[in-house]
């Protein structure tokens, strides 16, 4: 036999031409196809299971140096005295070896010992030689790859900032307990929210903020008891399970319980941040019996006590899903609106209290909603706020009263003022400031014809960007006139600050004007306020002679209100501008 190209294959008890000739000499041919594939990591075993001969990458997969220094698979030094599913290893390699002279060939995971005493896993390929009676193995070192799959199964089920279990997590877990509920027995869904998280993220970046979530997290886990389970959501939420539930009182106490771990202060690095929380709440199985929806009801209630400044948490209604979903009906119906041209301006007067004259005119958004009717603004400008329509809406405002001011202009209603809202949302995008001058300069309105109504919080909001496009606007000649002064946090600062040169009283300070002194004397000192700095005035929601009159006598220059006329499509506005006859 010539053993001349051999590759070099370990054999218990020496070399492969000296060892076992009965055994491997009698087939040159089947040794040669073994020795072909020995950079391969390859185990021969015999009949009673015993490792015979190995590969040198064999060895080495194992940290042996030597055949002596490999024993067998099932023994304590090389394989753990459990295997993953619980047997012993001793109890699994014999069933392994039975059912791989059954079926002729196997594949499976085994859990090992290198010589060092690390651990490994490898994948086994055994097939069994009927002819010799042998097992003959080839081996991977799957270590890696197991390592990968279990890091990517606990972010599968963990949050990788707080290690917290996740949402994945909690709605598993929520679900089993589902199953297991029976009358009168529940369980609690929480939506917790960080107050001022963001604010503390954008300041500080996200390195902190992560460190910030980490205390957060070891803060609730620490301070609940072992009915909660604390579960990290997304941004700055988190999600707690309460076990025992089973009555609205048992929710509102544990909202209370966590409520009240509001106002601890934790310190991050050398920068104090002091928790506070908003929260929402469900209970299964009467507000759902589906994990899933649980959730979303939690956050849609945590949403709701966002909103109410007043408490610092709320449970959940059907009535919150409903408004939600009218929420989204109203918006898609708006995008709608806007393609097939259902929005229309109505048109309000503005007369001077003094001599009955007609000096402005305030254009009112409408929208004709096919099958509802005829839909005043307070029904849809904050759905088209939320959506982010307010801004195409908004500037399709501007530009048909820009449009139809400049129409009456040319039909002989000259110097006409027609006075705009602007909501808070649409004045915040970076491009309103061309809105405006663009509705002027396709319009062909002489800008000092153009009156801009803002709120009082939004110009109290950003001074700086606020007064810069002001400033803007004061400079081509457009007016500026605060909207419902009054029932915000007035401040005479601002009003010198941003050359305002118009106030509208709030129609809640003139309904019950003539009857309530309160009322009157708020509407007195604005008055007196708004003269001694050069501001004009507008009453709001005259409905009575008496009222327009006492307003003149006390100063008030412009009054508006269904007293004068209500608000009117453009071609009824244009016949009441050509027959009207206003008397102060």
């Amino acid at each position: 036999m010539d053993h001349s190209n051999a590759i070099p294959m370990t054999i218990r008890g020496g070399s492969a031409e000296l060892s076992r000739p009965d055994l491997f000499c009698q087939r040159p041919e089947y040794l040669r196809a073994i020795l072909k594939v020995t950079r391969l990591a390859i185990l021969m075993f015999g009949s009673d299971g015993e490792c015979l001969c190995a590969s040198q990458a064999a060895l080495d997969l194992f940290g042996a140096s030597c055949m002596e220094d490999l024993p067998a698979l099932s023994s304590p030094q090389i394989s753990p005295t459990l295997q993953s599913d619980g047997r012993t290893s001793r109890q699994k390699w014999q069933e392994l070896l039975v059912q791989v002279r059954s079926q002729g060939s196997l594949a499976f995971e085994w859990e090992m010992l290198r010589a060092d005493g690390s651990p490994m896993v490898a994948r086994f390929n055994l097939t069994y030689v009927a002819e010799e009676d042998l097992l003959h193995c080839s081996i991977d070192d799957i270590t890696d790859l197991k390592l990968a799959q279990s890091r990517l199964e606990f972010l599968a089920y963990h949050d990788p900032v707080t290690s917290l279990p996740n949402t994945n997590a909690a709605q598993e877990q929520l679900g089993r307990q589902l199953l297991r509920l029976s009358s009168p027995a529940g369980c609690g869904v929480i939506s917790l929210g960080l107050i001022g998280f963001q604010e503390f993220n954008d300041a500080y970046g996200y390195s902190m903020g992560d460190r910030l979530l980490k205390q957060v997290a070891s803060y609730l886990v620490c301070s609940l008891t072992t009915e909660f389970t604390v579960y990290r959501a997304t941004g700055p939420e988190f999600l707690l399970l309460v076990a025992g539930i089973v009555s609205d009182d048992g929710l509102v106490a544990a909202c209370q319980q966590l409520a009240n771990l509001g106002g601890h202060r934790l310190q991050i690095e050398d920068v104090e941040f002091d928790l506070h929380f908003k929260l929402g709440a469900s209970r299964g199985p009467q507000d759902s019996c589906d994990a899933a929806k649980l959730i979303r009801q939690a956050s849609l209630a945590r949403e709701h006590a966002r909103r109410d400044e007043s408490r610092p948490f709320r449970l959940y209604q059907t009535r919150m899903s409903d408004e939600l979903l009218h929420g989204i009906q109203i918006r898609q119906a708006l995008n709608s609106a806007l393609i097939q041209q259902q929005f229309e301006l109505y048109y309000q007067p503005q007369i001077d209290l003094t001599s009955g004259s007609v000096t402005g005119v305030e254009a009112l958004i409408r929208w004709n909603r096919p099958g509802h009717g005829l839909i005043a603004p307070g029904a849809f400008i904050g759905a088209a706020e939320d959506s982010g329509l307010i801004r195409p809406i908004g500037r399709w405002v501007l530009r048909e009263a820009c449009r139809q001011s400049m129409q009456w202009a040319s039909a002989g209603h000259e110097n006409l003022r027609i006075a705009v809202n602007l909501s808070a949302v649409q004045f915040r995008h970076e491009g309103i400031r061309w809105d405006v001058l663009d509705a002027l300069e396709e319009s062909g309105l002489p800008a000092s014809c153009l009156e801009l109504e803002l709120t009082e919080s939004l110009l109290l909001a950003d001074g700086t960007q606020v007064a810069t496009t002001l400033s803007h606007w004061k400079s081509e000649g457009i007016q500026i006139a605060i909207d419902d002064f009054g029932t915000g946090y007035s401040s005479l600062s601002y009003l010198k600050r941003l050359s305002v040169d118009k106030l509208k009283i709030d129609r809640s300070f003139i309904h019950d004007f003539m009857t309530d002194r309160q009322d009157r004397s708020i509407v007195r000192a604005i008055l007196q306020m708004a003269r001694s700095l050069g501001i004009q005035t507008i009453a709001e929601g005259i409905e009575s002679a008496d009222v327009a009159a006492q307003l003149a006598r006390m100063g008030c220059e412009i009054g508006q209100g269904y007293w004068f006329g209500r608000p009117l499509p453009a071609k009824e506005f244009k016949q009441w501008l050509e027959l009207q006859q206003v008397q102060p």
